[in-house]
């Protein structure tokens, strides 16, 4: 199978908004589209002011109510996560995004810094950290933007945000429907579409969490009371009305390529036979972020054990994020088979697992997915952790670069689980070279990859080469180096989305960007770059002890930063 395995739909626990009801709000977007597609500048600003405050108030409550939803406590480190992934983000792009406006509004273009050519003729333009507050809290994390061939540094503000040059006074609607998994996802997205595409936007949530839709209905309480936003609950039925009506000018999906076939095809053996035929049944233009298996490449090199020990941490952290339920968790570790530090490192790797707890295995079909990979994979499997009836165990799957099964290199299981693969090499930077063409030719999706090296290894001018190769040839939107790549999701000011070129046949990992709070029309892909080690302990890892208060202060300091609210969150980070 490729791609990610069927999801369920999830039970309600709000009401579904009914036809006649949709029907209304439709109207009334309707009417507010040209409203909105000539609303001034500065009144976007204060619109965007107002939701860092209500988004702000509503933040504990936001937590409280994600931690009751996932079956976490809320006292503990791990809901640090929902503090992150909910209120901390969604303020930083609503604050992000009011900064490129005042920019546009001042300058008459977003706040970028001067781009570079590179060798390749590819235009650079560093993104991260975008203050001096980012510099402190992130130590030596830096991120950039690629453009797509034809941006230059001579015309790259020519490609950006078009939305601003000349105005479309008739404006359009946007459908967003949204994720199940990470709070912040559907805030994030209709925020895209209303500034970064000038639409109004209705927004229906997943019911896997549409216990953020009371929390959004006050965070975003501004632009609903303005009618430029909706809110909308149900199901596939829901979504099918809303996909087929005739005052939706287009959609945005974050999900499974399951979901985006079944809405641009249909479902069954006719949606099957016109997708085959390259016949969709929607017209629509429709933007998606959808699954991935995420690749990591671990460049071997002279690893002490507390380098050890800190990657086995970091990499277990990107699996165990959210139990796994992420489109950029961790999937499979790529190693050198002839490294003589590769079994200490997944010795690591597990070590780290078994200090995370589990926890509930919420999302729906996961126990189910789960047991695909338990039954195809028998004795290469390795479970960490205590099963539970609610929780699955971190799960480690051993496979040869040559897996006949395949189920590892092409299917996304949405779960606790990844693999780990050993690849032949005859040298370092044949290694290098073979593991990003193993990823670009084998793997399925193009959403992140990450590759870590050690910094001695690239004194070595031929494993230098060759890791900036790797970083330039890899096809995913987002790349990264020693950190995870869900920081790319995180910065906002990087854009979020697959690598351009997919077709709505082999849709993958989708098409379109979101968040791209700096508004670039033509990206290629964002690289971020840090440290191989860190310090304080990284508020992501599963193993950081204060990652609960430290983003809730990170929260507060989001929203209204300073040397203050900088040495707060410093200072709940050391505890880690």
């Amino acid at each position: 199978m490729r791609g990610t395995i069927a999801i369920p739909e999830a039970e309600h626990t709000i009401p579904q908004t009914t036809m006649d009801h949709l029907h209304g709000r439709l109207s009334g977007l309707v009417d507010a589209r040209a409203r909105w597609a000539t609303t001034p500048i500065v009144e976007r600003i204060r619109l965007l002011e107002r939701a860092i405050r209500d988004t702000r108030a509503v933040a504990e409550e936001w937590v409280e109510v994600a931690c009751a939803a996932k079956g976490i406590d809320v006292s503990a480190p791990v809901a640090g996560e929902e503090w992150q992934s909910g209120p901390a983000l969604t303020i930083r792009l609503l604050r992000l995004i009011a900064r490129t406006l005042e920019s546009i509004a001042a300058t008459g273009s977003p706040p970028t810094r001067k781009p570079r050519r590179r060798e390749d003729g590819i235009t650079t333009v560093g993104v991260f950290p975008t203050d001096l507050w980012d510099a402190m809290l992130f130590l030596g994390i830096k991120g950039e933007v690629w453009m797509q061939d034809g941006v230059t540094p001579e015309n790259l503000k020519e490609h950006l945000a078009s939305a601003y040059r000349g105005v479309n006074r008739e404006g359009a609607v946007s459908l967003v429907l949204g994720a199940g998994n990470i709070a912040s996802i559907p805030a994030m997205d209709a925020l895209t579409k209303l500034f970064a595409e000038n639409s109004v936007v209705l927004l229906k949530l997943n019911p896997v969490n549409e216990w953020v839709g009371p929390m959004l209905e006050r965070a975003l309480a501004g632009f609903i009371e303005g009618g430029f936003l909706s809110i909308a609950y149900g199901g596939a039925d829901v979504g099918r009305f809303l996909v087929d009506h005739p005052w939706v000018d287009a959609i945005h999906l974050t999900g499974s390529d399951k979901a985006h076939d079944s809405i641009v095809f249909g479902t069954g053996e006719e949606g099957a036979l016109r997708k085959r035929e390259g016949r969709p049944r929607l017209e629509k233009p429709i933007t998606s972020e959808l699954g991935n298996v995420t690749p990591v490449i671990v460049v071997p090199g002279p690893w002490s054990e507390s380098d050890l020990r800190f990657q086995g941490e970091n990499i277990a952290s990107g699996l165990t994020h959210n139990a796994g339920f992420n489109c950029v968790a961790n999937r499979l570790l790529i190693t050198y088979d002839g490294w003589d530090r590769r079994d200490a490192l997944n010795r690591e790797i597990v070590a780290a697992l078994r200090r995370i707890p589990t926890r509930p295995a919420y999302y729906p079909g996961a126990e189910e997915r789960w047991q695909m990979y338990v039954d195809a994979y028998g004795e290469a499997v390795s479970r960490i952790g205590v099963r539970t009836d609610e929780a699955l165990p971190w799960t480690l799957v051993s496979v040869d670069h040559d897996d006949p099964i395949g189920m590892c290199f092409e299917t996304e299981c949405f779960s606790g689980v990844f693999s780990e693969m050993a690849m032949p090499a005859s040298s370092v930077v044949d290694f290098v070279d073979r593991a990003v063409r193993f990823a670009n030719e084998r793997l399925w999706g193009t959403l992140g990859a990450t590759i870590i090296v050690h910094p001695d290894s690239m004194k070595d001018p031929l494993v230098a080469d060759a890791v900036e190769r790797a970083i330039a040839d890899l096809r995913y939107g987002s790349v990264s180096v020693n950190i995870w790549v869900a920081v790319a999701y995180a910065a906002v000011t990087t854009t979020w989305g697959a690598y351009p070129g997919h077709t709505l046949d082999d849709i993958q990992s989708g098409r379109g960007t979101v968040h791209n709070a700096l508004l670039f029309d033509r990206p290629l892909k964002s690289v971020v770059r840090a440290p191989f080690r860190a310090f304080p302990k990284p508020v992501w890892f599963g193993t950081n002890r204060n990652a609960h208060r430290t983003l809730q202060a990170l929260t507060h300091h989001e929203a209204d930063p300073g040397i203050l609210s900088t040495l707060k969150v410093a200072a709940r980070a050391v505890r880690g």
